[in-house]
């Protein structure tokens, strides 16, 4: 399952729906969930290893030197490769 994280309302992410085989994406306002220190960052990572982060997303807050560097930082077209592999698919937005 891909799990696309589109806001930094942190109470609104359900871990207990990701898993070890999970990708979460960070984009739109969740790239400030990917930044060094967060502790749902900590916690989903415990879940899966499979972190990434939408480059243009990062660059636009002016956030990149504060990314945490476990999670991967990918452009849109990998956005895409990653849409097409990970079926389904379940938006995290509030």
């Amino acid at each position: 399952m891909l799990h696309t994280i589109a806001t930094a309302n942190q109470s609104a992410i359900d871990l207990q729906l990701i898993s070890a085989q999970d990708v979460v994406l960070f984009w739109q306002n969740g790239v400030f969930i990917s930044l060094k220190g967060n502790i749902l960052l900590n916690n989903i990572i415990e879940k899966t290893n499979n972190c990434y982060i939408l480059d243009s997303d990062i660059n636009a807050r002016g956030l990149s030197q504060l990314i945490d560097p476990r999670v991967k930082v990918i452009n849109m077209k990998q956005v895409i490769a990653l849409t097409a592999k990970y079926y389904p698919q379940m938006n995290w937005q509030s």
